[in-house]
């Protein structure tokens, strides 16, 4: 019988106990592809969101964990247009509101009427905002349909009415959950009149888009002082940087390690006490092995591939119901225009990867002990 052929079969001899470690192995893995597989997306689309736009840099108050949080003088605005290789600053004002019908948590982008961003939003039904549009607000496609509302209704933003005169379709399910109003719409709903929470830069060049010359333009930014020689406290920094570093995208991920973490662990445990019976059972037939020749360094083999065939098993199972959890998700009220759907390859490898250290942790301690059982003790075990 081949070596193959015998841990299969050592797999297979007891298919119930097999079955429930190998979807212990599915929920930690499901848990760690899910859960990484949001907070990347998560940062994917704010990252793409701002690219699409033609946004290179971002400005923000130094020192802040979180956007909504920090606060800039609006006039900002043109010291960093005087910056070499700056084209087109837009003063932003960015906040999480509640709206009427009991939603919260929506995303709301206060801008100026004349801007690239406004310019570049696809408008599939209604018009763009105008400098005189007050009270009025442009909805995603994805936050249009979960609010159920069309062109001309009125919207409920903290408690205030807006009416809807556009609604804009976007790929980025990150922008096209959000809304946008004039800057000084926001900027009194907020009450931060004169205030701004980040500066979006682009960058006229190839060599200013370069890595130095993106180095250069973040230290000039930091270096800016005001008329009585004091920094003035800001900090750029790339658009990928800015979406990796945000406080939502940081705390998701941190969330999903620890959470991973725990399901993982708790795989381990299971995957140890199954080796550790399947050992003990096996005995005499290990003992047996051991007497027509068997070494050590091959007894540990069979029970770590015993171990990372049931935690690659549940990895395939896992990852799978991983790629249809994620699509749920999305598909939710609650989370459409955060979550896209997608899982990047990249995790559902890091899936299977976690599942096969998951198993050769799982599956050494009882390898050691099968593999230091004396043929002589094995053969009298009862």
């Amino acid at each position: 019988m081949r070596f193959i052929d015998l841990v299969i079969r050592n797999v297979l001899r007891r298919k119930v106990r097999s079955m429930l470690t190998g979807i212990g192995v599915a929920v930690a893995v499901a848990t760690v592809v899910t859960l990484l597989g949001v907070s990347t997306g998560l940062q994917r689309s704010a990252s793409d969101a701002y690219h699409r736009h033609g946004v290179d840099l971002m400005v923000v108050r130094a020192g802040t964990a979180q956007r909504a949080s920090g606060s800039l003088e609006a006039r900002v605005a043109d010291r960093l247009r005087e910056l070499q290789g700056v084209t087109d600053v837009t003063l932003s004002l960015t906040d999480v509101v509640s709206l009427g019908e009991g939603v919260r948590g929506v995303l709301v982008h206060g801008w100026p009427a004349e801007c690239r961003m406004l310019d570049n939003l696809a408008i599939s039904d209604g018009r763009r905002l105008l400098a005189d549009d007050h009270g009025r607000v442009l909805l995603g496609s994805v936050l249009a349909h979960n609010l159920h509302k069309r062109v001309g209704e009125v919207l409920k933003i903290e408690l205030n009415p807006f009416e809807v005169v556009g609604i804009f379709d976007s790929s980025n399910v990150f922008e096209g959950g959000s809304a946008v109003v004039l800057l000084d719409d926001l900027q009194k709903l907020m009450d931060q009149n004169g205030q701004v929470s980040e500066f979006l830069v682009a960058l006229d060049s190839e060599e200013a888009r370069s890595q130095d010359g993106l180095d250069r333009l973040c230290a000039e930014i930091k270096d800016l002082r005001d008329g009585n020689d004091k920094p003035l406290g800001l900090a750029a920094m790339p658009t990928e940087e800015y979406a990796s570093k945000s406080f939502e995208v940081s705390m998701a991920r941190a969330m999903a390690w620890a959470t991973s973490t725990i399901a993982l662990a708790i795989g381990c445990v299971g995957m140890l006490n199954t080796m550790a019976m399947s050992v003990l059972e096996r005995t005499q037939e290990i003992g047996v092995l051991r007497a027509i020749g068997w070494r050590r360094s091959r007894i540990v083999r069979m029970v770590l591939s015993e171990a990372c065939i049931l935690s690659l098993a549940g990895a395939g199972l896992g990852s799978l119901a991983a790629v249809v959890m994620a699509r749920i998700l999305a598909a939710m009220p609650s989370a459409q225009g955060a979550l896209d759907g997608d899982t990047p390859p990249s995790i559902v490898a890091l899936g299977f990867t976690a599942a096969f250290v998951l198993g050769l942790a799982g599956g050494f301690f009882p390898a050691i002990r099968g593999a230091n059982l004396r043929p002589t003790e094995a053969l009298r075990y009862e």
